[in-house]
């Protein structure tokens, strides 16, 4: 099997979980085999020495903007056609990648199938003339939760027969430690209760209501700490916002975590929280599950389908501030519970949000479109 992928980015330092997934899932996927042509732009880095990847470069030096694609992704398709004829065409991207790709397969006349992956619809009026037509347009559509799938339809108002479900992964990696003596000292945790967030630090998070809950938290439990780690456009103004909240010394700011920290980060904590209003799957929670942590998250999204209510952890409406600091406080005050829905966390993960059964199912969906597509009624032998 080989596929062409043209991609915005697959930095191994990124703090996008869509970036993530795909940087991740594709690394799998050569180790696992699949001949993979990948296209970036000039200068854009990835991680080095996959085996069965192939890396062309497209005529920019930055990243791809979705409106700039036309007129760069379907002549670098076509080039890598004419040096390697592909079985498959993969969009990363509905709104990036997706156009580009239909207009290459019809203009060029490619004898493949299209298939899209999908995260989660961003509110824009745009998604009914771009994302519907591409999902239309596909083949086949892979999306990381029920949720993704749902969403398609109901916002969209587009079929989803053709939309299959695959979970995303986790790397066994990401397992319970001893947390890391230079990070107590650093953060200043040391014999503290901690409560963690680890994720980019943007609008859709629901950060400001985290520390709104937080506020609530350190009022009946002043030892405790949160640790909010990531980066990015909301770390000043949040900043701000807990010395307005009077939490200056009870939040811990650490900045951008690069991927190698992660899982020591996880093991500072007790309790992971996560307030996001719109995952398509939720990468970072699905990491704090397989490193035993408990989770208190919203109940909106995909993230239900991630953490089982009352069983790994709790879900609250993302406009509840007290809902989430009560359970919290909850889990603060019962290390047993806690113990208990790390454990049954982390066996969730073992079943469901492996790598190995998202490469393999992800590996089915793109076989069972390159046979369909052969035998489709009307093509040419």
């Amino acid at each position: 099997m080989r596929i062409c992928t043209p991609h915005c980015g697959l930095s191994p330092e990124t703090t996008s979980g869509g970036e993530t997934y795909e940087r991740e899932l594709l690394v799998r996927l050569g180790r696992a085999g699949v001949q993979l042509d990948i296209i970036l732009a000039r200068g854009r880095r990835h991680p080095e020495g996959v085996p069965s990847w192939t890396v062309h470069r497209f005529p920019i030096a930055r990243g791809l903007r979705w409106y700039v694609a036309p007129f760069v992704v379907p002549r670098a398709i076509q080039r890598v056609w004419k040096s390697a004829r592909f079985d498959l065409l993969r969009v990363h991207s509905l709104r990036y990648i997706g156009p580009s790709a239909l207009w290459a397969r019809r203009h060029y006349g490619l004898d493949v199938p299209v298939v899209s992956h999908h995260h989660h619809l961003d509110p824009s009026p745009f998604n009914r003339v771009i994302e519907k037509r591409v999902v239309e347009g596909s083949d086949r559509v892979v999306v990381g939760s029920e949720f993704a799938r749902r969403q398609l339809q109901a916002e969209l108002g587009t079929r989803v027969d053709h939309v299959s479900v695959v979970y995303y992964g986790v790397d066994p990696a990401f397992e319970p430690r001893q947390p890391r003596t230079d990070l107590l000292e650093r953060y200043g945790l040391r014999n503290r209760p901690v409560v963690l967030f680890l994720g980019g630090l943007k609008p859709r998070k629901n950060l400001f209501l985290l520390l709104d809950v937080w506020r609530q938290v350190v009022s009946r439990n002043p030892g405790a700490r949160l640790v909010v780690a990531g980066g990015g456009a909301l770390l000043e103004p949040l900043r701000g916002r807990v010395s307005r909240l009077g939490l200056d010394g009870h939040v811990v700011f650490t900045g951008y975590v690069p991927e190698n920290d992660k899982v020591d980060h996880f093991n500072l904590a007790d309790v992971f929280l996560f307030p996001s209003a719109m995952e398509g799957f939720g990468l970072s929670v699905a990491e704090a599950m397989s490193v035993g942590l408990p989770v208190v998250t919203s109940d909106r999204g995909s993230l239900p389908e991630l953490v089982v209510e009352g069983q790994g952890g709790f879900l609250c409406p993302p406009e509840q501030a007290d809902a989430f600091a009560e359970r919290l406080l909850q889990l603060l005050g019962d290390a047993a519970l806690r113990e208990k829905f790390g454990w049954a966390n982390r066996e969730r993960v073992d079943r469901l949000f492996r790598w190995s059964r998202c490469v393999d199912e992800t590996r089915k969906v793109y076989q069972d479109a390159i046979e369909a597509w052969r035998h489709r009624p009307g093509r040419r032998p």
